[in-house]
């Protein structure tokens, strides 16, 4: 089938929040003000020599003593704790400040370990710490992250901090403050607040790595500030029945950060919420599962209410039939503020499971360039209502995926998906070529290269 293409006018959206531009903290409620709290480096300084000396050596250099000291504060052995160090930039794309992490101390958490919960060790941990969770369940313990530069990981398994009622600073189970902070393996549940948007993580630093955590029946699972230099990754994660069912509280909400990567993660059967939620000035969603399935209820797929630089590639997408919105993705919703304006959506397989009026992509006039290149389109709806220019996409009711019912969508040898696309190209040095898929449990793989791409988010083998 030939691509479909539409533009409609805007229609009143179900559940349309009202813009914050400044904190995705107002939601249902007015809420007391806020203030993000940061971090504030004292900078050692030398003590100038005796300025009366005539000497051009300088008066330090020629004290034995003060060189022994010196030698020690170089090294490390004393008066650490004060030094901070000059930010830079790591090769995850998240902000850092520079901190040697190998230099920090490692804090253990469990059962005969130093600290009994994650909450004490929050307390006492210094920038560049790692903090080692034992496996197990952490019930009613709630956190302020304060230092920088942190790797806070479970070991053994997965550790499960499980609100059942508590909660910091009424925001969500953890708070993050610190810059630069990483975070694998943990899972967050059951986290609310009086104000209805309780959090997992409550980011509210620059910088923030996700990987292999899980986020479930919490009011939000990741809620992350106004933050210009904020850099957010996430990868190898699942969120699932996130959302007060109020339409405001999401899987995962970033407001306007830097950069927002959400990569070879699951997100699925928000509580009327949108399953992926972003502000950001950039973003990137590659290879990624975001679906409804049989039983959800989310909104939007994924909400780019603002616009904004962003890519989304390789993602296998499915609208349920209980969906809670007629639109899958949805790109300048509320207002394009953001300063770029330009969307790609490059082979992702995109499956309308809902109501026949469904519409697969909801563009907001003004966006320039939009892109529309590879895609498989299943199901009934209009493809696209706004602008767009669109190339070898497949739109079709019969795409002939190997398991439409349990929802595989790896194609299959009648599909015509297959070599129905083309090389999508370049833009400002970024590839627009799927180099990986999305392999289920939140995984990826490579996408192999046999020749002529196949339209959709998987290459058929």
């Amino acid at each position: 089938m030939t691509d479909m293409l539409s533009h409609q006018s805007i229609p009143a959206h179900k559940h349309l929040e009202t813009p914050d531009v400044h904190s995705p903290q107002v939601q249902c409620a007015p809420r007391r003000s806020e203030r993000v709290s940061s971090y504030a480096g004292r900078r050692r300084g030398i003590v100038e020599g005796d300025r009366r000396t005539r000497s051009r050596r300088p008066h330090w250099l020629r004290s034995p003593s003060l060189l022994v000291a010196l030698a020690l504060w170089t090294h490390g052995v004393v008066g650490c704790s004060s030094r901070q160090a000059v930010p830079s930039r790591d090769t995850a794309g998240a902000a850092s400040t520079g901190a040697s992490r190998s230099s920090g101390r490692v804090l253990t958490v469990g059962p005969s370990k130093q600290f009994s919960t994650p909450s004490a060790a929050a307390k006492a941990a210094r920038n560049g710490d790692t903090i080692e969770i034992a496996a197990g369940t952490y019930a009613k313990d709630a956190a302020v992250w304060r230092a920088s530069d942190l790797t806070i990981r479970a070991v053994g398994g997965r550790a499960h901090l499980k609100a059942d009622g508590a909660d910091a600073e009424d925001k969500g189970i953890w708070v993050i403050k610190g810059r630069n902070t990483t975070v694998e393996q943990i899972e967050f549940s059951g986290a609310r607040v009086r104000d209805r948007n309780g959090a997992g993580i409550r980011q509210e630093g620059a910088g923030l790595t996700v990987r292999d955590c899980y986020f479930h029946d919490n009011q939000n699972g990741i809620l992350a500030g106004k933050n210009s230099a904020s850099e957010i990754l996430i990868e190898r994660s699942e969120f699932a029945n996130n959302g007060e069912g109020d339409g405001q509280s999401h899987n995962m909400y970033i407001s306007q950060v830097k950069r927002f990567t959400l990569r070879a993660s699951y997100s699925h059967h928000a509580d009327i919420g949108h399953n992926v939620k972003s502000r950001a000035l950039e973003n990137y969603i590659l290879y990624n599962r975001i679906m409804d399935e049989a039983t959800g209820t989310s909104s939007y797929a994924i909400d780019l209410p603002n616009g904004g630089l962003s890519y989304v590639i390789g993602n296998v997408i499915q609208q349920g039939p209980q969906t809670d919105n007629p639109t899958i993705i949805s790109y300048g919703a509320e207002g394009l503020s953001n300063p770029m304006k330009a969307l790609y959506v490059v082979n992702n397989t995109i499956v309308n499971d809902g109501p026949p009026q469904g519409r697969f992509l909801f563009v907001r006039n003004g966006a320039t360039p939009v892109l529309i290149i590879n895609n498989i389109f299943a199901g009934p709806g209009t493809v696209l209502t706004g602008p767009g220019t669109m190339k070898n996409n497949v739109a079709t009711r019969t795409p002939g995926f190997v398991d439409a019912a349990n929802f595989d969508y790896r194609v299959s040898a009648s599909s015509p998906a297959i070599n129905a696309g083309a090389d999508p190209g370049a833009v400002d040095g970024m590839s627009l070529v799927p180099t990986h898929q999305y392999r289920h449990p939140f995984s990826e793989e490579a996408r192999p290269n046999t020749g002529t791409i196949d339209a959709g988010a998987y290459e058929h083998q």
